[in-house]
């Protein structure tokens, strides 16, 4: 049934340019598969001649979509018989293909399929007798049997803690494949009310827009407007071409989430010997515990960084009633360093507690 309404319709386009053409020999068509753009295909064009058999060439071009030329194949002569010439095989050989020196063009002559997009193929029919043309075809390919392009990162619904979050896509073919009229375009827009991540991308004005892609990872740029936290985003990738959207991703929206304040850690017991571990600090206060078998009394405290160069805080005493902010007392003792307070630098420390005996106590610690 396929063939007969395909045999239909050359039936019918060969008696309408035989209306509306006096010549004898008109192109009716040419079979060229975007997945399968090779020489041969290039030259499979059928040929209708109402008159008597001649010598003829085909000249085949391939343009993108900015009128770039691609490839061109050339025919060596051959005879083109009285009614419909079918491109069967064997019929035409290659005189030359020749591939143009645009990244479009290598990508075409490596793979032998076009990328995405729209192209047009044109099949020029010389005379080798008067080396004149005897009929013109031009006709476009839309090409998007391999055209895949998707978000990764964040998911659909995600919810992130950082408002800088790297961006990630992905998509079927190289950035080599593009035409010099085409670029990839990333889109990221706030979600006002009950809009869809569609609606926000379309509608709302965007808050990044990130032209001329060429990788598949992208950092939210920290001179764009801030992403607040608690609120809702909705982020795209565009494929353009001559200024319009050709193909596109869903549009997936993101959450920055609230963050609950880290809670202060408390408490860390002192050793009498170091060993491999250590203490990491946490809002920048060192907290520590005591456990005093004698009577009340104070305790000196001093803090040495990887260089041995000592620094003596100022410790308070949790819990005790006195302006002694070193008071110690019998049992359970807690004490707080704001290291805010010591311009201490990133890094590891040492931490060394005494009591009235003279008794040592130590606590690594690192500190960001």
């Amino acid at each position: 049934m396929i063939k007969l309404k395909r045999l239909s319709f050359i039936l019918f386009f060969l008696l309408a340019r035989l209306i509306v053409n006096s010549q004898e020999v008109s192109v009716v068509n040419i079979q060229l598969m975007p997945y399968n753009v090779t020489p041969d295909a290039m030259l499979s064009a059928s040929i209708m001649n109402s008159g008597s058999e001649q010598q003829v060439q085909i000249v085949s071009i391939l343009y993108n979509s900015n009128n770039e030329l691609l490839f061109t194949v050339k025919s060596a002569p051959f005879v083109l018989k009285s009614g419909l010439n079918a491109p069967l095989g064997g019929s035409r050989s290659i005189a030359s293909a020749d591939y143009s020196s645009n990244n479009q063009a290598n990508y075409l002559q490596t793979t032998h399929g076009l990328s995405s997009g729209t192209f047009k193929v044109c099949v020029d029919v010389i005379s080798t007798k008067t080396g004149g043309s005897v009929d013109q075809f031009c006709d476009e390919i839309e090409s998007d049997f391999n055209q895949y392009i998707y978000l990764l990162y964040p998911s659909d619904n995600d919810s992130i803690e950082t408002t800088t979050p790297i961006l990630l896509w992905n998509h079927s073919e190289p950035f080599s494949a593009l035409a010099s009229n085409e670029y990839f375009r990333m889109i990221v827009s706030d979600i006002k009310g009950d809009q869809t991540a569609d609606e926000a991308v379309i509608i709302n004005t965007p808050l990044m827009l990130r032209n001329n892609l060429t990788t598949h990872t992208l950092q939210y740029p920290y001179d764009a407007p801030q992403l607040k936290k608690g609120k809702q985003y909705a982020w795209q990738v565009q494929k353009i071409s001559n200024g319009i959207v050709i193909n596109k991703t869903e549009a997936w929206k993101f959450s920055i989430v609230i963050e609950n304040p880290v809670a202060d850690v408390k408490y860390v017991a002192l050793k009498k010997v170091l060993d491999a571990g250590y203490h990491k600090v946490e809002n920048n206060k060192l907290f520590f515990k005591f456990e005093e078998e004698y009577v009340s009394g104070k305790i000196s405290c001093i803090i040495y960084n990887s260089k041995r160069g000592t620094i003596v805080p100022r410790v308070k005493s949790e819990g005790v009633t006195t302006n002694d902010l070193n008071f110690k007392q019998n049992g359970y003792n807690r004490y707080e360093i704001n290291l805010n307070e010591l311009e201490i630098k990133k890094g590891y420390y040492t931490l060394e507690a005494k009591n009235e005996k003279g008794e040592t106590f130590l606590l690594k610690f690192y500190t960001e």
